[in-house]
């Protein structure tokens, strides 16, 4: 039976200007629901991380994502990086959740073949499983030098659909008000101690900054402060603060660019050439990867062969 053809041109469209009533990545709930939808419905082997899916797989998800959206060809490369950085997100969540919830009921999700599902099984069992995912839950539940866990108020919505809901009702969405949406409580405290530090440092680095301006004979205040400058300022604030990136922003940190082309205060992007270190340990996780899925392809094998015994013996 063929195919059914998509006509393609009655789809919701796709662009990161949003205008027109497009979508985009990371914005959208309808987007992220259809990335778990294809992930659920072409789901065949155990990819319990993005880097087990092979190639194959993650070309065919594009391809059956391609039918629920569609876009501008000459903006194809960035929404396949867009939908790859999104798909690796949804599918470590849902694994995640998966693996939760068999632990609680017993029970694999429907979309995940009982096969599957044992291959994934027996990999969270083996100590390297078990040391890896202890190591994960460590750095989360770290004080982080004395400030605690991290912890957010924001619940299930991503960080840029708290920036749409603060632009549509007409309020302020820079980066230090989503963060501020994020991370602060009905009575004025924050959730995070490093929000907190943030927070300060922000007010710090705004003061200083208008001083500037009054130096240079511009009468301005924080509310008159443009969203360029605001978001220069914020990215400023929590680079300092944080040592591992910058603190707050979720997925809003790849619109930091935009907010930081020409400021020195934009961290700058890793050159294209790689240290031999890194190659190395590129090289070897490759090697490893490779070998895992020669490992499950022969489980798989077996299992194959065990049905067919099975059914043979049934007939």
């Amino acid at each position: 039976m063929e195919e059914a053809v998509v006509d393609r041109s009655v789809l919701p469209m796709l662009h990161p200007s949003r205008e027109n009533g497009a979508k985009w990545f990371n914005h959208d709930t309808q987007v992220s629901t259809a990335v778990r939808k294809v992930i659920q419905s072409c789901f065949k082997g155990p990819y319990y991380s993005w880097k087990k899916v092979p190639p194959f797989y993650k070309g065919t998800w594009f391809s059956l994502f391609k039918k629920k959206f569609n876009w501008n060809p000459a903006i194809n490369h960035q929404v396949k990086g867009e939908f790859d950085k999104l798909a690796a997100y949804r599918l470590k969540g849902m694994i995640s959740a998966a693996k939760k919830d068999a632990q609680k009921t017993g029970e694999k999700p429907d979309w995940i073949m009982s096969d599957v599902w044992a291959i994934m099984e027996a990999h969270w069992a083996t100590a390297k499983a078990i040391e890896k995912s202890a190591k994960a839950r460590a750095s989360r539940m770290s004080d982080r030098g004395g400030i605690g866990p991290y912890s957010h108020v924001a619940g299930s919505r991503s960080f840029a659909k708290v920036q749409d809901v603060l632009e549509a009702n007409n309020e302020d969405f820079c980066f230090f008000a989503v963060m501020k949406k994020t991370h602060q409580k009905a009575d004025g405290t924050y959730s995070d101690q490093r929000a907190r530090l943030v927070a300060e440092a922000y007010e710090k680095h705004l003061e200083e900054h208008l001083g500037q301006l009054e130096i240079a004979g511009e009468q301005r205040t924080a509310e008159n402060l443009g969203l360029r400058e605001k978001n220069e300022i914020y990215v400023k604030a929590a680079t300092g603060v944080s040592n591992q990136g910058i603190f707050g922003l979720g997925a809003l940190r790849s619109e930091v660019l935009l907010a930081g082309e020409a400021s020195s205060s934009a961290p700058q992007l890793e050159e294209p050439e790689m240290c031999p270190q890194r190659m190395q340990e590129m090289e070897t996780e490759l090697k490893e990867s490779r070998e895992e899925n020669l490992q499950i392809q022969r489980r798989l094998e077996a299992l194959e062969k065990k049905l067919e015994s099975l059914e043979r013996q049934n007939a």
